[in-house]
């Protein structure tokens, strides 16, 4: 069963902005977790620990009672740091997250460039056993069935994602839409890559 379709530089443009939106996101949430840990060591951990390393190295005369107030102000200041400054780190670390909007401007380019080979004609090859993707380049690659470990789909594309060796994995197009006028055909080809996944492999 063959399937073809045409991959234009308009949906390119939308993958790509699509992957560079899902970058921001994922720095946002790293630049979040980050500063969280370094205000939470600045704000708590420093300010905890001190007093009582410094008293250790540094203090001659090591009295049960002094420990006793050492004891005291860090219970004191755990309770501050519950009430008060774990919610001032934790609001930092959202607005410092919240900064992080847009992308450089050269990795917005890249992403676009290395879609670029996308643009042209493909066709997609199923058989019982394998699927073959061809390219606009006219180069192709045939994967098992069994290697298929994602399959997720927007508006205008299905996402076939193929582990291949160790943790190397590439994700292929199939266009939901083919460049022919038999429809019928084109739909049929499409639920039968979809059946052959198990339901655990699909996603959106």
């Amino acid at each position: 069963m063959e399937l073809q379709f045409l991959i234009t530089r308009e949906q390119l443009i939308t993958i790509a902005e699509r992957i560079d939106s899902a970058r921001i996101t994922n720095h946002a949430r790293l630049a979040k977790r980050m500063h969280a840990l370094i205000v939470r060591a600045l704000l708590l951990w420093v300010p905890l620990l001190s007093p009582l390393i410094l008293f250790y190295f540094f203090v001659e005369s090591h009295t049960p009672e002094t420990y006793i107030a050492i004891a005291i102000c860090a219970i004191a200041y755990l309770i501050a740091w519950k009430l008060v400054l774990k919610n001032i780190a934790e609001n930092q670390a959202s607005k410092f997250a919240g900064k992080i909007t847009t992308l450089n401007p050269t990795i917005e380019n890249t992403t676009l460039q290395s879609l670029a080979s996308l643009e042209g004609r493909h066709t997609v090859t199923a058989t019982t056993s394998t699927l073959t993707f061809t390219f606009p380049s006219g180069t192709s690659i045939t994967t098992p069935w069994k290697k298929v470990c994602a399959f997720k789909q927007d508006d205008d594309f299905y996402y076939l994602t193929v582990c291949r060796l160790m943790m190397f994995k590439a994700t292929y197009l199939v266009a939901k839409n083919g460049d022919t006028t038999e429809t019928a055909g084109y739909q049929a080809g499409l639920e039968y890559i979809t059946s052959r996944l198990p339901p655990d492999k699909v996603g959106r």
